[in-house]
């Protein structure tokens, strides 16, 4: 997997990375002295020994702060910060280490709870990406791709289905780019289908990074669940996973072998990666 924000701590560098992983689902723990539900938040994503990302929350698992930090040895570095600021109808997310006084990082509107739009800045180079989103039909969500550039000029780039199941979970995720070479006016760049475990995915409706790269979501910002597996091009890929005493996943192991670990707080045998 490639590093998750290392680019971010150079904004010039956004446009080349970052195609994974972020508000968060939680797991409920039970406190054996009073059988009453604790709440159990995630708190870290460790992508190998040198990378990771932290989360700090309030308002039941609510983000409100995220960090990078890259360990060499016995030296730590944090190489992207941001803050969340919550409204009734909207977020704004601002990053701590390229701040800019007017525009933030990012930008969400909400109606009924459900994101509509998200506006990215980048900044340093006047690009402003556009991700429209709406809910045609029961268990279909539509993004819609827009760049617009500092000189005003407007580019649609495409637009991405998402067709989820009663449980939650995007079943299939198919997605367009705008082009002269095709009849329709738009080629068909992926076309995959899922199956998942019966297990809370932590990162459902995580803004960033889902939301920071230069393309469209992946299917984990949209899903209830984790993936087991994807189907494409008459392939199947498998994930293998670790839980812990809730079913809260604290070890996913990917298609192509890395293995990435979760960490929680306000559980006290999990606060940790293990």
């Amino acid at each position: 997997m490639p590093r998750f924000f290392s680019f971010l701590s150079s904004e010039k560098l956004v446009l080349l990375l970052l195609s994974f992983l972020f508000l968060f689902s939680s797991c409920d723990l039970v406190n054996s002295e009073n059988e009453e539900p604790v709440e159990c938040y995630l708190s870290k994503i460790q992508f190998n020994q040198f990378d990771s990302l932290n989360f700090r929350t309030i308002s039941g698992g609510r983000v409100y702060s995220l960090t990078q930090e890259l360990t060499v040895g016995d030296e730590s570095d944090i190489t992207a910060s941001f803050q969340y600021a919550y409204r009734e109808n909207s977020i704004r997310i601002v990053d701590q280490l390229n701040f800019h006084p007017t525009n933030p990082f990012m930008a969400v509107t909400l109606e009924d709870g459900r994101p509509v739009q998200v506006l990215k800045y980048f900044n340093s180079v006047g690009v402003l990406l556009i991700h429209e989103i709406s809910y045609p039909e029961e268990n279909k969500i539509r993004v819609d791709l827009t760049r617009e550039a500092s000189t005003g000029d407007v580019l649609y780039i495409g637009y991405s289905e998402y067709l989820k199941n009663d449980e939650g979970n995007v079943v299939r995720h198919r997605s367009f780019r705008q082009t002269n070479q095709h009849p329709s006016g738009f080629l068909p760049i992926l076309d995959r289908s899922y199956t998942y475990d019966d297990n809370p995915n932590p990162q459902d409706g995580l803004y960033l990074p889902f939301f920071a790269n230069v393309d469209f979501p992946t299917i984990t910002f949209f899903s209830s669940n984790n993936i087991l597996s994807y189907t494409e091009n008459g392939q199947t890929f498998n994930f293998d996973y670790e839980y812990g005493p809730s079913g809260e996943i604290v070890r996913q192991t990917r298609p192509e072998g890395n293995v990435i670990l979760f960490g929680y707080a306000n559980c006290s045998d999990l606060d940790s990666p293990g």
